[in-house]
């Protein structure tokens, strides 16, 4: 009775300690939270996309309301800002392109603080898509504390990984 009692101790402290660990390297979904998407991407996107690898997307870091609202304005999203805590959280800005017959949609983000990336796994795309480039942008409000260590978003859709490096918004569009 002793030995199948130490026997179940043993096996719940192995995988709770399997579980815990994983827990760790990941944030909880809250940290990350989807502001915006639409259709729309800054005017001369396609050169600023194509000076920075990879090719047609880019990520910009936003941290405060004024550059909040410039670079709301610049990437042309309709409507009024949504108001987002930007004593809590930063903002990504992030522009690429997607068959306009298969628009992406964000499944999950995980923040992974120890390989400095925010992984943007995309919901599958229909089996038949049109192959031509149709813009896209998202606005993802990032807890302060978690953005500050991330350097890079990973954007996942089926099967495909693109690494995008984070840029601070100065060194990609001018304010207007």
């Amino acid at each position: 009775m002793k030995k199948s009692l130490i026997l179940i101790m043993v096996c719940v402290a192995l995988i709770v300690a399997g579980c815990s660990s994983k827990e760790k390297e990941k944030q909880s979904p809250e940290s990350a939270n989807l502001v915006a998407s639409e259709k729309t991407l800054p005017s001369g996107f396609e050169s600023i996309a194509e000076a920075h690898d990879p090719k047609n997307h880019f990520a910009v870091l936003v941290t405060n309301q004024e550059d909040y609202e410039a670079m709301w304005q610049q990437f042309q999203l309709d409507g009024e800002i949504p108001e987002v805590d930007l004593m809590e959280n930063d903002l990504f800005f992030i522009g690429m392109f997607e068959s306009s017959s298969c628009p992406y949609e964000i499944d999950s983000m995980d923040a992974e603080p120890v390989t400095k990336e925010l992984s943007i796994n995309f919901s599958p795309l229909a089996d038949a898509c049109t192959a031509d480039l149709s813009p896209r942008s998202f606005v993802i409000a990032v807890q302060k504390e978690i953005s500050s260590q991330l350097d890079t978003l990973l954007l996942v859709s089926q099967g495909k990984q693109t690494k995008v490096p984070i840029q601070p918004h100065e060194e990609i569009l001018k304010k207007p």
